[in-house]
């Protein structure tokens, strides 16, 4: 069992996430029982509406109301939420500039609930359009990243890749954002290495398949290969997917819904387990990267690289 000095977790349905709800004590501060600082997380599988990001926005708000009652303050949404994910043309029609309408109206969701959000929308920059990660805070909006690694389909419909990898400072933890099929590529995990990231955001778009046919299995088959990138990166992984059904032009879409966080030893914080669809979020109070490492371990690893200490520096660009 893990030991509350170590780790809180809760995994909690939404449709149980209710206000009313007895807080837990140890939660409602960002410093541990020993002293050490944490950041609670929520990670969300929400359910979208296609090209509505006004009536998505409003649906996002109230999940973020019931993640401030159980005391998170970094909350996640996945790829393209804000238009729901799709590579038809007309996902394009609903793209914006950023910063933009929609994302001033998320910044005041933020700045009133004294939060942080990381959620995606397509992004309109003059000709170019592209997948983007939103991330805005109780000081209004923080900045963007594009997606690096854009998949073939998504290339036909006409995003274009990004070219950097900004990072934050959210609460003392350096978060950094990836995006769905960049998971597959190492240029984009060295950046993050070299950035001294201690959380992951990554946000996906995955209809049902291949990839999971629902939150349970979809979640096994990101721990496939983002357990091994948490060692790598020694960076928590924050993963999720769109959930349900979402009617589009072409036909409905059929997100698995799922969500796991990983911790930067490998080892899986909380997880969806159910096997449906259904929206999900998950809950946990994460410590720094480094709190998890034995001290002759911590010695090891500064001998083998005498930059170590140094990637875990605040040094934050955005």
């Amino acid at each position: 069992m893990i030991s509350k000095r170590l780790l809180q977790m809760c995994v909690v349905p939404l449709s149980l996430l209710l206000t009313g709800w007895a807080q837990d004590d140890a939660a409602k501060s960002d410093v541990g029982l020993s002293g050490e600082k944490t950041l609670t997380v929520a990670v969300v599988s929400p359910k979208c509406l296609f090209g509505d990001p006004e009536a998505n926005l409003k649906h996002f708000t109230e999940l973020a109301e019931q993640a401030v009652a159980r005391q998170a303050r970094l909350i996640c949404f996945p790829e393209l939420a804000l238009v729901s994910y799709s590579t038809g043309k007309e996902v394009l029609e609903a793209a914006e500039e950023i910063p933009g309408p929609t994302t001033k109206k998320l910044a005041a969701v933020a700045r009133r609930l004294s939060v942080f959000i990381s959620v995606g929308m397509a992004e309109r920059d003059g000709d170019e359009h592209h997948i983007a990660q939103i991330l805005v805070g109780p000081e209004g909006y923080l900045g963007k990243y594009r997606k690096h690694h854009p998949t073939g389909p998504e290339q036909s419909c006409g995003f274009a890749p990004g070219q950097s990898f900004p990072t934050w400072d959210v609460d003392g933890f350096r978060l950094g954002i990836l995006i769905c099929f960049d998971g597959r590529h190492p240029d984009t995990l060295e950046a993050m290495k070299q950035a001294g990231v201690d959380i992951i955001h990554h946000p996906h778009g995955n209809n049902v398949g291949g990839l999971g046919r629902e939150a349970e299995e979809w979640t096994r088959s990101k721990m496939v290969y983002f357990v091994p990138r948490a060692v790598q990166s020694r960076a928590y992984m924050l993963v999720n997917n769109s959930a349900e059904d979402t009617r589009q032009p072409n036909g409905a879409m059929k997100y698995s819904s799922g969500a796991p966080v990983i911790d930067p030893l490998g080892q899986v914080v909380t997880r969806t387990t159910q096997q449906d669809r259904r929206e999900k979020m998950v809950l946990a109070t994460l410590k720094k990267p480094q709190q998890l490492i034995p001290e002759g371990e911590l010695q090891r690893l500064r001998t083998a690289d005498d930059a170590f200490d140094r990637r875990f520096q605040p040094n934050v660009s955005q």
